[in-house]
This record gives structure tokens, sequence and C-alpha cells, in this order.
């Protein structure tokens, strides 16, 4: 062996001795690769947990493919009672009847416009199911034509369950008012039903179902409780506009006196009402009222005036002028009250 291999050989054990250790060093142990596995998958099972976590948060935005399914519905009124005009409450018994598109068939109808306070299962099938409910509901009151006022009491119904894989159809065949039903002082004059869409999102619809009663007060009943004793009083009127110049001081007392008891009337009439911010019709007619009274005061003033001080043509002038200024003013205002221009 020459010199020159020699020295590789050696330089060669040189580089052996100097890496070995530092090879052997860096390198893992054996045991020590499950290990390292384990922890890894211990570090990496919070980051997944988290994402399964905010997943499933996520979910309760998220719908599955949306395939809504159809119900066809129908609702009998069997009772109305406790139509309260304050709050505009009422109390309500039907039947509902409902005919699922396909299985599962798990509807679970609520009313949108109160609550349900008793619920009866009667008819139980896979497609078709039959209950009995009664509800505690608010339907919409408007005293603006009192006593001549119509209420629409609504039943608004919808799915709990899921509103937004429910499409809700109007069955006609099931849905009306028994002959029977009654509302004590209200007289049931039609009714109507239609299903209404709110979009929530892109092709998305919540559907309700509303089933409309429309009432109304008797106007035989109304007229002879409000109108006629309001116009017996105002005939009553009309006779002290024949009474003479010279009796104008007794027919002023017995105008201003007709007055206050227009006024006490007017109040007892509409007491029964709940507090309104707007005038009803009774209202308009008794302010009119009053408006013919005062002109009848006015003039009755006038000729006490003018037989005071012994001007005699003036007191028969305007003594003829109130013939015909009072029932004229007073058919003009009145028509305009009943013809709702005003």
């Amino acid at each position: 062996m020459s010199r020159f291999e020699r020295a590789l050989a050696v330089l060669f054990a040189l580089l052996v001795f100097t890496l070995a250790p530092r090879a052997l060093a860096q390198a893992p142990h054996p045991s020590a690769a499950p290990a390292a596995a384990d922890a890894h998958a211990e570090k990496a099972d919070p980051k997944a947990e988290a994402k399964g976590d905010a997943d499933e948060g996520h979910g309760g935005d998220t719908h599955a493919p949306h395939h809504p399914q159809k119900l066809k519905v129908g609702i009998e009124i069997a009772a109305l009672s406790k139509l309260e005009l304050g709050p505009g409450t009422f109390n309500a018994e039907f039947y509902v009847t409902i005919d699922c598109e396909r299985e599962p068939c798990k509807p679970d109808l609520d009313v949108a416009n109160g609550r349900i306070t008793g619920k009866e299962k009667l008819v139980e099938e896979k497609l078709h199911k039959e209950l009995k409910l009664k509800a505690e509901l608010n339907g919409y009151v408007d005293l603006s034509e009192y006593p001549f006022d119509k209420h629409v009491l609504s039943i608004e119904l919808v799915d709990k369950a899921d509103p937004l894989e429910v499409i809700l159809e109007l069955e006609p065949k099931e849905t009306k008012v028994a002959s029977d039903v009654k509302l004590a002082g209200w007289a049931v004059d039609r009714w109507a039903a239609a299903v209404e869409k709110h979009p929530v999102a892109p092709g998305v619809d919540v559907h309700t179902l509303v089933f409309g009663v429309e009432v109304s007060r008797p106007r035989v009943a109304a007229i002879f409780k409000t109108f006629v004793p309001a116009f017996f009083m105002i005939f009553v009127m009309g006779f002290t506009l024949l009474l003479k110049p010279k009796s104008a001081a007794g027919r002023l007392t017995a105008a201003t006196g007709a007055l206050m008891t227009v006024v006490m009337f007017h109040l007892s009439s509409t007491s029964s009402l709940p507090p309104l911010g707007y005038l009803t019709r009774l209202d308009k007619f008794m302010i009119g009222t009053y408006l013919v009274y005062l002109v009848n005061i006015l003039a009755s003033v006038a000729i006490v005036r003018f037989d005071e001080a012994k001007k005699d043509k003036l007191a028969h002038l305007t003594y003829l002028a109130a013939g015909g200024v009072v029932p004229g003013f007073g058919l003009c205002i009145w028509l305009a009250v009943f013809l709702r221009l005003v």
C-alpha cells in the first residue's frame, strides 16, 4: 500500500468516527415513533373537535336539500265565543284535517295569532290526520264605523316543527263555517281562507294558512239602540222652531236643556266601548247634532235679544230664517256623516 492510499484510509476513518455519533443522536428511537404519532394525534384532535363543533353549530343555519312536503289543510269552525273589543281577543273551536303528500307525515300545527288551549286527535293515519283544536286568538277590531262596525276574526295556522320544509295548501272541500255557529251580540256574515307566503330566503317561503270570519252588529238593533233615541230628541227640538218670537225665552230654555240631554245620551251610548284614538260614526253623528242644537240656540238668543230691544221685524225675520236654516243645516251635516264624507 502506497503512502497515498494509507492517507486516504486514515482520512476515511476519521470521517466515520466524527459523523457516526451525530447521526445516531438525531435518529429517532424505534419505541418513540408510536408515542410521537399518539402525541400528534392528540394535538390534532382538539382541532378536529373544534371543527366538528363549528360544523354542528353552523348546521342550525344550514338546511338539508330543500324538498318541501305539501300539506293539504282544511278548517271547519265549530264555535266562536268571548269577543272582547278592547284587546280584540276571542275564543274559537275548530276542526283541522291534514293530508300529507308523502311520509313521514308528522305535522305540528300551531296558531300564529294566539295560543292553543286544547288539542284532541280524532284520526291518526299514515297520510291523513284530523284534529280538534281550541284556541284563544287575536282578531282585527276596527270600531270606526260603530254602531255599524264589522270585524274580522282570523285563525292563522303554521307548522312549527319545520316551517321551511312544509308547503301548506288549502283544502276547499274541508274548509267552512258550521251552519249553527253563532256569536252572542253579533251576526256571522261571511268567511274567506287563503295561504300567505312569507319569503325568508331566495326560493324559500314560510307558508301561513289564514282563515277569516267577518262578524257585524245587527243593523236593526244598532239603529234602534243608538239613532232612534237621538232622532226623537231632534224631532222634539224641531217643534220648538214653531214657537212665535214672543215665546223665544221658553224656546231657548228647551234648547239648552235638550242639548245637555243629548250629551248625556252620547256618553252612555259609547260607554261600553274601549278607549279609542279616533272618532266612530256615532261620534260624528252626535257632534253634528251638537252643531244643529247650537245653531238653534244662537237663533233663539238672537230672537230674545231683538224682542227685548223691541225690534219685532228683526225678531220675526230671525224666526223665519231659523225655521229653514236649522233643519237644512241638520240634513246637510247628517248626510255628510252617513255618506262617509267626513
